[in-house]
């Protein structure tokens, strides 16, 4: 009964640490939403202008920095460590293990995935920015030094 009450407690305090990363992802997006036409940050074209395209890119690398930093902090956290646990709990653990962490599609490489396109949409418009005739100092000042989005 304790063993099961530890995974119930480990797998309870994963799924804050993702529920909070996860909640802060359509913030973002409703935030981003509101800000540039075309809705949320799925698959979908945003339209920006000269006047928006510093303020969209400046939210947008916020929200970069922010994810990956909840997410390097919960990360840690989400491996449930199998070890001193009957062979049922195990089987659990090992499941969970997979699918947050290990397996492609896990929770983890889909937040490390939506973090990287956010990263090449902050760089796209940078690049926008360029085009619209924005200096470097007004870019860098508005979004951050060039490759920060991906660290």
């Amino acid at each position: 009964m304790a063993q099961e009450n530890g995974l119930l407690g480990a797998v309870a305090a994963v799924g804050g640490a993702i529920g909070k990363a996860v909640g802060e992802v359509f913030a973002a997006e409703k935030q981003l939403g509101g800000t540039m036409a075309g809705g949320p940050a799925s698959s979908q074209q945003f339209k920006v202008t000269k006047e928006t395209v510093l303020q969209a890119g400046k939210l947008i690398n916020n929200q970069v920095a922010e994810l990956r930093e909840a997410y390097r902090g919960a990360f840690r956290d989400l491996r449930v460590d199998p070890r001193g646990l009957d062979d049922l709990n195990r089987e659990i653990a090992e499941a969970w293990n997979d699918r947050l962490v290990e397996n492609d599609d896990s929770y983890a490489n889909n937040v490390e995935r939506y973090i990287k396109s956010l990263g090449g949409l902050v760089d796209q418009l940078r690049a926008a920015a360029k085009q619209y005739g924005h200096t470097d100092e007004d870019i860098q000042a508005a979004m951050g030094a060039a490759g920060a989005s991906r660290d």
